[in-house]
């Protein structure tokens, strides 16, 4: 996925408009502008791309100047999604979007532009991160990173831990646990292991598989991943569907079903552990524990499917055993 983030301020008295350059090349969004009229606002904005005459356009808005960004912005509509017509020069875009949410000058938009071209670039200066389990050696393990929109994630999933046998429950001990899909040790180093939530989030503020924290979690649990990386929340795997234009084929790796990578973010169907202790859908679903509670027995989690283009962030019982997909702090 080729970049480049543009950013603005769109003030109730006046409009400003701030560009940040990227170091990415094409497709370029540049020149974004705004006005407003009643609760319709008018987002303009140049797009070009050197390589492609389609590209996927999304956008993530933030109130707060930019401390948390959402995908849940209300109706867009315009050139938004799969937009066409792209040439070698800047064609002025349009995106209209119906705005419910209070005014204040602290508001921001984040317009991303992918040509469905690259499989992504890794996080400056953080390309690698040595951490127990990574399925790369150069002397010590670790694991890839990836660039998606505002977001850094590992590229790999998470392989930490003692294995044990999917009969028994991971349990709070000073020891991190997992299970290697079909008891078998030979696909945790490839796969990454699975994990139920609690163990996941390592027990945090009290958290069990069959009730919810005592308190509510920090807006960063580290869990079992490593020192400046946490679990990603519910509104962050939203975020990153919404980078990627909501294409889950963008997230899984070529060798996947459908998967194109074009993110780079490479989700392997790792499979899953039931609740019934068997293990289920290896080759056809990438599930990944999110540290975001539902319930007191239920957290959400990001779902891929094999043939399916649709990412999902749903929620299931705590005691199912996932993936853990970790993001940057």
């Amino acid at each position: 996925m080729k970049l480049r983030n543009i950013l603005s301020y769109l003030s109730v008295i006046v409009l400003l408009t701030t560009q940040l350059c990227g170091q990415n090349t094409n497709p370029v969004v540049d020149n974004v502008s705004f006005s407003m009229t009643g609760t319709t606002v008018t987002v303009l904005y140049d797009v070009k791309d050197a390589e492609q005459t389609s590209v996927t356009v999304s956008m993530i808005v933030s109130s707060d100047g930019g401390a948390t960004w959402t995908y849940n912005y209300g109706t867009a509509t315009g050139n938004i999604g799969t937009v066409t017509g792209i040439t070698t020069t800047f064609t002025t875009k349009t995106i209209n979007w119906t705005y419910s949410g209070a005014q204040n000058p602290n508001f921001q938009i984040i317009v991303y532009a992918n040509d469905n071209t690259a499989d992504g670039s890794p996080c400056a200066g953080t390309e690698k991160v040595y951490w127990e389990g990574g399925p790369n050696n150069d002397g010590a393990a670790y694991y890839k990173t990836i660039q998606i929109g505002l977001q850094c994630w590992l590229k790999e999933n998470l392989n930490v831990g003692t294995k044990i046998l999917v009969a028994g429950d991971q349990t709070n001990n000073s020891i991190p646990e997992k299970y290697c899909y079909g008891d078998n040790d030979a696909n945790c180093p490839t796969d990454g292991g699975l994990y139920q939530w609690a163990e996941a989030v390592q027990y945090l503020n009290g958290a069990t598989n069959t009730a919810s924290p005592s308190s509510p979690f920090p807006a960063k649990v580290q869990g079992i991943c490593p020192t400046g990386w946490h679990l990603p929340t519910y509104e962050e795997f939203k975020a990153c569907s919404t980078a990627v234009g909501g294409s889950a084929n963008a997230l899984k790796a070529v060798s996947q079903g459908t998967g194109t990578n074009t993110s780079g973010f490479s989700s392997l169907f790792s499979g899953f552990v039931y609740d019934d202790r068997r293990f289920y859908n290896k080759g056809i679903n990438s599930l990944s524990w999110s540290s975001t509670n539902y319930d007191a027995t239920q957290a959400n989690y990001l779902q891929l499917h094999s043939t399916d283009n649709t990412v999902y962030v749903i929620y299931s019982s705590k005691v199912d055993g996932f993936s853990v997909r970790c993001a940057k702090d």
